[in-house]
């Protein structure tokens, strides 16, 4: 037998010898089906009671087994200090385990007694010491708490509390097929997860995390066991040196189980907190999958296979498991610790959201709506709410006008607020829908009364005719002595009739919101949904979004002036809701939103972080837009915003808010169609919204269906939505089409706004891809000045270094390096930092772009599109600088999905290594890519510029035609370009042979 063969047995059976009898049975059937001799092998070890974590040799002599055992048993019933043991209950990686009883406390706990003959060994001494010092420094509810260390008459021990329940290990030999479900195992993971991010911050690393070493007490509790192989990660520690996997040359243990190694432990390497976290995601693939990730039949081929092997994707073992989980679980596993999660706290978060997201699944699926009898107009519901019967007025389908409040107590603190409190709980409703204010506002304009009217009961019974809509609700707030009374009523929409009524009184100002909430609930009865789906989705305005009234009320004034179009009155308003409650979530969020529409994505990022770290202050509903903005915003993980969309819209479908959600995302990704779909549902169901149309005019330029933009943007116009956004559309498709006299309308539009200066940085686009450099120098330095004077620095920072980039294309290197550093002085942000670094690469200058691309790698570790677009993109430009051509193509790889987001960069320079290579018909490729996909970016001047790639790669093929007709492309849209440029004369020289 070979010596790993000898140590895969040990292992198996240190691992059955801590299972029940049931399980262990379970357990063995299972190690037939993979290597029926390995079960006779370990049955022997079992029948024979050898313990393997002692054997050196596959023989061990029957005297030493005895007094083995007999050492053990001599200890139960005996007295160690003031601890009596009871019984032997188990082993861990460094010692024995038993039951005994503390006689002072009159308590049970768990003793870990280290061998007798391990008591010479100064070293095993030490690291048993270590590790209860290293775990008595914890304090955390799913770490094992250390209760004394001591010696007795050369016996040293570990008091513990004693933890009654399973280990894991025992857990998932009794579950069906060794398999838990996803929303079990994430519930383990997120407890173990923990455990370790409290480690971690103390500076202990486990160095074992396995099934052995989790307890699962009877509550569902876990505790995180033995942390005998734990090594304080100070630079004083002990580091293991030897070129064995796994061993430390000091003691010559293994440390570490090999199935659950990471590739450092197992080529011998210093390891730090990320091999708990290649660990742990080996462990929570086993809890889902039914068998460890890396598993061999012995020990040398397990570590192999953690060194070379990937695991097989989960779906084949659980073919329901979520896609995210499996990315969680991939990304725990990289093969390089850099790829790895970074941190313990960065994986709970992310495990901590899918948690949040399958409940939000399971919790809809529970919600009982009961659907309305077929010509009915009226039903009962399922659950009858207290004070007795009503009539249902409303299914599913249904929208609801809220009337604004009559505030009969003079306190203009009521003004507007309880309306917006009223709409806030409603809409955490996935039953029911309120009719979008925005089309409140629409339908007043309508009725020839001012946008900001009051919404009077009278007024919503006629928006509810005028829309054939069946209810409205009207609401009013009244002194009763120090007291207030709230009342809430429900009317038909048709005739105005009352359904039902609901009154709550608060004893004081203070307790108005919560009073409010308690009327909305049993409200959302009245109007049809079941008490199950209410006590679901319910959470009090208190808990959702401050209980300081003036935050409050200075948020529901901010929304007032984000309706009227006034978002720079908003935000000041929203500051104000932040200063007053620094906990608001929602108002951080709302900043968010605001910030982005206004160019600072710096802000907008920095406030959706603040929004997610408080979003279990905010409902269902809004938490999952909270979740949405973080990532879209804050990670850039794109991949999750879609996750979070999705999630939002499947519980509440009636909201435009999550089809333009999904739109963005889905645009960035380059799936246009999809994106259209979604901004042509979002228009449907609130069609007085104006980003809906300005999302979906995107994607409709992005997909190259200009026409059906511009007719969307003329839609939103006629509606009097005049963003600006919406002009910087027509601009561009009025340049992509040649229209010159579009392109001068919208120049005229924004001739005096106080942003005039986004059309200087049109026309400098514009001015680069007709080759008139000079031009778009100028209109690029008017667009940076007045963007610089008007406090928007990050959106000056992005005109300086996409102004950079124009000049390499135009071949003014010098300049071009000036305005990406000019660029990175006024903001280093999303935007700028890529776009400089890639311009800085262009121009040769690679000593300066090693930090750009090391402050991206930091700032934006799970940005979707600087790591898949900018970042390859950059090194593929730096390859191709140094001539290496190949590499410039392998960098290029990871970008082929999400080129929709950038400016056609990637396909240029693979092109361009292409044409370095000699290989003119992959070339052409991707230079008919960028002429086929010009919506992309209509004013970059990398589109005339494919055509010139184009006739190059004509030029390697032989196709004389073709030829010609790319460069004649090229020289009608340079016709009007500057006659020195150096490209456009070296263009020129190239074609002359072909006139002959």
């Amino acid at each position: 037998m070979t010596p790993e063969r000898w140590q895969h047995i040990k292992a198996l059976y240190e691992e059955a010898a801590e299972l029940s009898a049931a399980a262990r049975s379970a357990w063995l059937v299972r190690l037939e089906a993979e290597d029926a001799a390995l079960r006779r092998e370990v049955e022997a070890m079992l029948a024979a009671d050898q313990d393997s974590r002692f054997l050196d040799e596959p023989a061990l002599a029957q005297t030493e087994r005895a007094a083995e055992t007999e050492r053990r048993a001599a200890l139960i019933g005996q007295r160690l200090g003031h601890y009596q043991v009871l019984s032997a209950i188990g082993a861990g990686g460094m010692g024995e385990i038993y039951l005994a009883r503390d006689l002072q406390l009159e308590r049970e706990v768990a003793l870990k007694v280290l061998p007798a003959e391990f008591t010479t060994d100064a070293e095993r001494v030490r690291r048993f010491a270590r590790e209860a010092h290293a775990v008595s420094a914890l304090n955390h509810p799913n770490i094992i708490t250390i209760h004394e260390i001591g010696a007795v008459e050369n016996i040293h021990y570990i008091v513990t509390e004693y933890v009654v329940g399973e280990t894991l290990r025992q857990r998932l030999m009794a579950a069906p097929q060794q398999r838990l479900t996803a929303a079990a195992a994430l519930e383990l993971a997120v407890q173990i997860a923990a455990a370790l991010v409290a480690a971690h911050e103390a500076g202990i690393t486990h160095r074992d995390i396995k099934p052995e070493n989790v307890m699962v007490r009877r509550d569902g509790i876990v505790k995180v066991l033995d942390f005998g192989l734990a090594k304080l990660t100070e630079p004083q520690a002990l580091e293991a040196t030897s070129n064995v996997a796994g061993l430390s040359t000091e003691s010559g243990i293994v440390m570490g189980t090999p199935r659950y190694m990471s590739p450092e432990q197992a080529r011998g390497e210093r390891v730090d907190a990320r091999t708990d976290i290649f660990s742990l995601g080996g462990l929570l693939y086993e809890m889902v999958a039914g068998c460890a990730p890396f598993v061999s039949a012995t020990t040398g081929e397990t570590i192999a296979a953690i060194l070379r092997d990937e695991p097989l994707p989960l779906a084949q073992y659980a073919t329901n498991s979520p896609g995210e989980l499996e990315r969680i679980i991939s990304q725990a596993l990289r093969k390089e610790r850099a790829d790895r999660y970074q941190t313990a706290a960065a994986l709970l978060a992310d495990l901590k959201e899918l948690k949040q997201q399958l409940e939000l699944q399971t919790r809809l699926g529970e919600a009982a709506f009961v659907v309305p009898p077929s010509g009915g107009a009226s039903r009962q519901p399922s659950l009858q709410p207290q004070g007795g019967t009503t009539n249902v007025v409303t299914t599913n389908k249904d929208l609801i006008v809220l009337a604004d409040f009559e505030n009969k107590t003079g306190e203009a603190v009521f003004d507007g607020t309880l309306k917006q409190g009223l709409a806030m709980q409603l809409r955490q409703s996935p039953f029911l829908s309120l009719f979008p204010e925005e089309r409140v506002r629409h339908t007043l304009r309508l009725m020839k009364l001012s946008p900001e009217e009051c919404v009077t009961a009278k007024i919503a019974q006629e928006i509810c005719l005028r829309h054939n809509l069946k209810a409205f609700i009207a609401g009013s707030i009244a002194p009763m002595g120090s007291h207030y009374v709230i009342t809430l009523e429900a009317l038909q929409g048709q005739t105005g009739w009352p359904l039902e009524t609901e009154q709550v009184e608060a004893k004081s100002k203070e307790q108005v919101l919560r009073a409010l909430s308690q009327a909305a609930a049993r409200l959302r009865a009245t109007l049809g949904e079941s008490l199950s789906s209410i006590q679901q989705f319910d959470k009090e305005l208190e808990e959702t979004t401050t209980e300081k009234l003036e935050a409050f009320q200075a948020y529901a004034l901010g929304y007032e002036q984000t309706l009227n179009g006034r978002l720079m009155d908003a935000i000041q308003l929203y500051r104000r809701a932040v200063e007053l409650d620094p906990d608001f979530s929602y108002a951080w969020s709302m900043l968010s939103i605001h910030h982005s529409v206004f160019g600072r994505p710096g802000l907008a990022a920095e406030y959706a972080e603040k929004a997610y770290l408080l979003k279990e202050r905010v409902s269902d509903y809004e938490q999952l837009q909270v979740t949405f903005r973080y990532h879209y915003n804050f990670t850039g993980d794109l991949h999750k915003a879609l996750d979070a969309a999705t999630l939002f819209k499947r519980i509440y479908p009636r909201t435009s808010t999550a089809p333009i959600d999904l739109l963005v995302a889905y645009d960035l990704l380059g799936r246009h169609e999809q994106a259209v779909a979604e901004g042509r549902e979002a228009i449907q169901l609130n069609p007085n919204f104006a980003p809906a149309y300005f999302y979906l005019g995107r994607s409709l330029v992005r997909a190259n269906r200009f026409a059906e933009a511009k007719d969307i943007f003329q839609q939103a116009l006629a509606q009097k939505f005049d963003l600006t956004n919406i002009h910087a559309a027509l601009y561009l498709i009025a340049c992509a089409e040649g229209d010159a006299a579009g392109m001068q309308q919208q120049l005229d539009w924004a001739q005096g706004r106080p942003d005039e200066f986004v059309a200087f940085d049109w026309q400098a686009g514009a001015a680069a891809c007709a080759g008139q450099g000079r031009k778009a120098q100028e209109f690029a330095r008017r667009a940076i000045d007045a963007a610089a004077r008007g406090n928007t620095q990050e959106l000056a920072a992005r005109f300086a270094t996409e102004q950079a980039l124009r000049g390499v294309l135009l071949e003014d290197y010098a300049q071009a390096e000036a305005d990406a550093l000019h660029g990175l002085q006024l903001a280093r942000g999303r935007a700028s930092l890529p776009r400089a670094a890639l311009a800085l690469a262009l121009c040769g200058a690679a000593q300066q772009v090693k930090p750009l691309i090391d402050e991206l790698s930091q700032r934006y570790p799970e940005d979707t599109v600087s790591n898949t677009i900018w970042l390859p993109t950059i090194r593929a430009a730096l390859a191709l600088q140094h001539g290496d051509a190949a590499q410039a193509l392998e960098q290029l790889q990871p970008t082929s999905s999400y080129e929709a987001a950038a400016e056609f960069w990637p396909q240029t320079l693979r092109g361009q290594a292409y044409l370095q290579l000699g290989r003119g018909t992959e070339a052409a490729a991707e230079f008919q890519k960028i002429l086929a996909q010009r919506g992309h970016a209509p004013l970059s001047p990398l589109y005339p510029l494919a055509h010139l790639g184009l006739a190059r790669a004509a030029t390697l093929t032989g196709a004389t035609a073709q030829r010609r007709q790319a460069y004649e492309a090229f020289f009608v849209l340079w016709q009007e370009a500057d006659a020195d440029l150096p490209l456009l004369l070296a263009a020129q020289r190239e074609f002359q042979p072909s006139l002959g």
